[in-house]
């Protein structure tokens, strides 16, 4: 390599003074491991012509947002008419998609305008130019993911960890009459726990007779606990299966085949199993149920709705459709223990359920179990006005007991940072019916369990206050909850919820409200969204708090920070307000904080930073509170510019001059960090083409190498026009050519280390390669330098494993991006050429570049190099920058 010098400059010089270089990967982080590594993952530039499922969304109202507009029921024949009228809008569209290679899944009119498609990646661009679309997007599968544990004693009972006897015994609500739909595995209606035969006998007859209608004596409106349901899968359904298991074969009967649902819907409403086996029938008080071997459930005497939209194994893409079902079945509460990850709100079905809380139900869904890196947390839960549900750990042998669960998965929101208002719940070796036993019960951990927890609390909360809308029940839910939770934080989950409180509140304290296509919904949180600043950060927003009661109620406000947020101002318009009997009152909320104070995004692996707490609402002994959220991001303010000796008339690198470097902080937050790579390929900004950017829309790429230990290693710099949230739920693939025949022979590839390692995401970006040749995976060692809210990704792999070496060691490259949203860029047919050996264009890698002050870099332009790759010029990536075009000052050489 040739040597290269920098230095700082003590004054904004335009000429600055030249010194010696950075240390080589220095901003390296390595993986947990190196080497051949055994998955059924690809890159996905190796499989272009792979089915995906896309929901089409179509112009139109649906039925919920026709109804919210109309601010009421509309008849039966009213809402046959509408949907008639999108169904021939949608026929008009199904036989040129059946025409392009897909095969339509199902079509909604309800909750949801779409279309359900299951067609070839390549040709999802082609969807969105079709008569009447709105636009597209790829449907993440959904899982339910809760598993079986082994007994442990030290895991308190959810119903005795939250009080909810004693709510049953002084209130006398126990969910009678509340209909709740549960989007899930189905149900074992045979269990005793819902007033089934309870034997294995009648589980089997009825499991060999799934397709058939089910007894009405067990599923009806006859039936005693199960009055409805629906089977939109088939038992041979799998969303991730291939041939005949991709196509759904729906029937009216939702029997459970995995037992999932079976778990859930007890924990949710069952109604108890006695000692002799027989369904319990009551009293629900505290020294009724104490001693069942199967407690009750949340509410136990609930009306419910199983919708079975999972096959025997596998993953599910039917969550809009369940939905869909539910608004139009007027359900009061759905509960969704499922989810992807790194949800956004414009995800089908969080559009759905959010359309839900809009036409008046109350939507209770998981978070995810996939850990606490940012953004994982999963659509639907990521709806407006849904109530995301965390866990915590209620097993006091196991660490962190009353705190977060770690496999509970984080926020906030993909897409625009906001927060996802949500709760927690315990979720750690929860037991509740177990299917084909007839009377038994078994242990299940996960956020699937503590969900139906809270939406248990939901039906209470419905039957308590008959006159609240379906959002301001979840305010309540939320502004109730407990934070006294270790460790707590708006993003890891929330507070706890409390049964006791959010039946028996009369105040509603209410935040930010947002615009859904069935209306309009209030949610119980403040979201401040991404904010990205040199000097100062902030917003306003506004909380209204409601007393429904019959007497006047004086509120003292105040503000905690929560365990995790940086430094930052809390002001309120009120400290002390007076709100009489059925009136409200809006209070202005102030958030700022300096961007000094934030930090780097690459001072870890995911960059990510918060400011948050709680609004704190209090009146004599009832304290309620709601949560706030800024994503906070420091900016540097680097600039470059390239002067080559003699200067041209139009400046820039010119080849076979010496050439300097320079590089600008003038005005940044902080510290610089930069590192300068050989610029090869440009792309424009394009819209794109599905619902949304999401950080994949290519504008540059380049390449550098630096030396780590003893071998060379080749870094890979990907610019975007727009940013991403996660870069983990992106890939960015990089198409490698050794031996000039114009194919690859790798593709360096970088997305979510879970995903291709154990088939589960983690939130941790990974580089990896595979060889075209015999597919097989490796793993590069290296983690992607890639901070969360960025537009700048950085890829190293060794040369060695390019399969390049001194003596050969000139490569060609291209690149190809991959939204989490199904969006893909690519640079077309247009490759880059470089050699690690002998680059045209050579410089110091990483470059700290302070606050107002300037670097000099000298760069080595080589004539004959620079003929034989033709580099564009030089890139010079700064990931603390502004995101998009400004973290890759571009450089163009002549």
């Amino acid at each position: 390599m040739t040597a290269v010098s920098v230095a700082t400059v003590l004054s904004m010089s335009p000429q600055p003074a030249l010194a010696a270089p950075a240390t080589g990967g220095d901003q390296l982080r390595r993986a947990r491991s190196a080497g051949p590594i055994s998955t059924s993952a690809t890159a996905r530039m190796a499989a272009p012509d792979a089915e995906v499922n896309v929901i089409v969304q179509m112009t139109g109202d649906p039925v919920a947002t026709v109804e919210a507009k109309a601010g009421k029921d509309l008849p039966t024949a009213e809402t046959d008419r509408i949907r008639t009228t999108l169904r021939t809008r949608q026929d008009s569209v199904t036989g040129r998609i059946r025409a392009r290679g897909g095969r339509v899944v199902s079509l909604m009119q309800s909750a949801y305008n779409g279309v359900h498609v299951r067609i070839a990646r390549g040709q999802i661009e082609a969807l969105t130019a079709l008569p009447g679309v709105e636009s597209v997007h790829v449907v993440t599968p959904r899982t339910a993911s809760d598993s079986a544990d082994s007994s442990d004693s030290s895991a308190t009972a959810p119903n005795t960890y939250l009080g909810v006897p004693q709510v049953w015994q002084s209130t006398g609500h126990t969910g009678r009459n509340i209909k709740v739909a549960v989007i899930d595995t189905g149900l074992d209606h045979t269990h005793a726990d819902f007033g089934g035969p309870g034997t294995t006998a009648a589980y089997d007859t009825a499991r060999s007779a799934s397709a058939a209608s089910p007894d009405p004596s067990l599923i009806g409106p006859r039936a005693a606990r199960i009055k409805g349901g629906y089977d939109f899968a088939g038992d041979a359904y799998n969303s991730s299966g291939t041939g005949a298991a991709l196509t759904p074969a729906p029937d009216s009967n939702p029997m459970d085949c995995i037992g999932h649902g079976t778990h859930v819907s007890g924990v949710l409403a069952g109604s108890g199993v006695t000692s002799t086996g027989k369904t319990y029938r009551g009293s629900y008080s505290v020294s009724g149920v104490a001693g069942l071997p199967v407690a009750p459930g949340v509410a136990p005497q609930a009306d419910l709705y199983p919708l079975k939209i999972f096959g025997c194994t596998g993953t599910s893409d039917l969550t809009t459709e369940a939905i869909d079902w539910a608004v139009a079945h007027h359900m009061d509460v759905i509960n969704m223990s499922l989810g992807g990850v790194y949800g956004r709100p414009d995800d089908p079905d969080a559009v759905a359920a959010g359309n839900a809380v809009a036409a008046g139900t109350v939507v209770i869904a998981a978070a995810g179990n996939a850990g606490q890196s940012p953004y994982l947390a999963g659509a639907p839960g990521t709806g407006r006005g849904v109530v995301p549900v965390a866990a915590v750990n209620n097993a006091a042998s196991l660490p962190g007991y009353r705190g977060y669960a770690p496999f509970s998965s984080a926020g906030p929101a993909g897409g625009d940072s906001s927060l996802t208002s949500g709760v927690a719940a315990p979720g750690v070796l929860v037991p509740s019916a177990a299917i084909g036993t007839g009377t038994g019960a078994v242990e299940m951990s996960g956020t699937s369990s503590a969900t139906p927890q809270v939406a248990g609390v939901a039906a209470l909360a419905v039957q308590a206050h008959p006159g609240w809308k379906a959002s301001r029940i979840s305010a309540a839910l939320v502004s109730t909850a407990s934070t006294d939770v270790p460790g707590y934080s708006p993003v890891l989950g929330g507070g706890l919820i409390d049964p006791a409180r959010a039946v028996s509140t009369t105040t509603a304290v209410e935040g930010d409200s947002y615009r859904v296509p069935a209306g309009r919904v209030i949610t119980a949180g403040l979201s401040f969204g991404l904010q990205e600043s040199t000097s100062m950060l902030g917003g306003r927003r506004s909380l209204t708090i409601t007393n429904t009661g019959s007497r006047p109620v004086t509120y003292t406000l105040s503000s905690r920070a929560a365990t995790n947020s940086r430094p930052a101002t809390l002001s309120l318009g009120a400290r002390r307000v007076t709100v009489r009997p059925h009136s409200s009152a809006r209070i202005q909320v102030s958030l700022r904080a300096r961007a000094s104070t934030v930090g780097s995004s690459l001072n870890d692996a995911t960059g990510f930073h918060e400011i948050s707490g709680t609004v704190v609402i209090a009146s004599g002994r009832d304290t309620l509170q709601l949560p706030y959220l800024m994503v906070p991001r420091a900016q540097t303010a680097v600039t470059a510019s390239a002067r080559s000796t003699p200067r041209a008339a139009a400046g820039g690198i010119r080849a076979g001059r010496p050439t300097s470097l320079t590089l600008t902080n003038r005005g940044g937050a902080l510290a610089a960090a930069s590192s300068v790579y050989t610029w090869g390929l440009a792309d424009r900004s394009k819209d794109p083409t599905l619902s949304g950017g999401s950080g994949h829309d290519l504008r540059a790429a380049g390449v550098q190498t630096m030396r780590v230990g003893s071998q060379p290693v080749v870094v890979f710099a990907v610019n975007t026009w727009d940013r991403w949230s996660s870069p983990a739920a992106d890939e960015f693939d990089v198409a490698v050519d050794t031996d000039g025949d114009g194919t690859a022979d790798r593709i360096v590839f970088a997305t979510d280390s879970g995903l291709v390692r154990r088939g589960a995401p983690d939130g941790t970006t990974e580089v990896f390669i595979q060889n075209t040749d015999t597919g097989a995976i490796s793993a590069s060692g290296f983690l992607a330098i890639s901070p969360t809210d960025a537009s700048t990704i950085q890829m190293p792999v060794t040369a060695a494993d390019l399969g390049i070496g001194s003596s050969a060691g000139t490569f060609s490259y291209t690149v190809s991006g991959y939204g989490g949203n199904g969006g893909e860029d690519s640079f077309d047919s247009r490759w880059a050429r470089y050699n690690p050996w002998s680059p045209a264009l050579d410089a110091a890698t990483d470059i700290g570049v302070p606050i107002n002050r300037s670097v000099g870099v000298t760069v080595a332009a080589s004539a004959v190099e620079i003929a034989r790759q033709k580099p564009l010029g030089l890139m010079v990536v700064t990931p603390d920058n502004r995101s998009g075009s400004t973290q890759a000052a571009l450089l163009p050489v002549s």
